[in-house]
């Protein structure tokens, strides 16, 4: 394995075809976690529609929660939360990825003057 070269010299050094790879990895990462965050939202519509149900037996009923409620309404809270920080992490992630991304076309641009 020869020396690391850092930042963009590595690029610079490079051949297109490796650049070209990392292009590729990027854009495969990004559709990654477009994945995930599609199937988070989901899981949240999902949650958000079972709240919705909870909370349209509780007013018919009106004789206020039962235990089995208080449970629910906790678990479907705390998944949402829990929902919330996962799409929280991926958009990082997304940001980071669209970055890489920007810089190497950059990089590429600058190697093909």
């Amino acid at each position: 394995m020869g020396p690391k070269i850092p930042g963009m010299d590595r690029f610079r050094t490079s051949s297109p075809n490796k650049v070209e790879e990392e292009l590729v990895s990027i854009h495969a990462e990004i559709e990654a976690v477009n994945e995930k965050i599609d199937e988070t939202s989901n899981r949240m519509t999902k949650l958000e529609e079972a709240h919705i149900r909870l909370a349209t037996r509780i007013d018919k009923t009106d004789d206020g929660l039962t235990n089995e409620a208080k449970v629910l309404f906790d678990s479907i809270n705390e998944m949402g939360k829990q929902n919330s920080n996962e799409i929280d992490v991926l958009k990082r992630v997304m940001d980071v990825a669209q970055r890489r991304l920007v810089i190497l076309e950059a990089s590429m641009k600058e190697l093909g003057k």
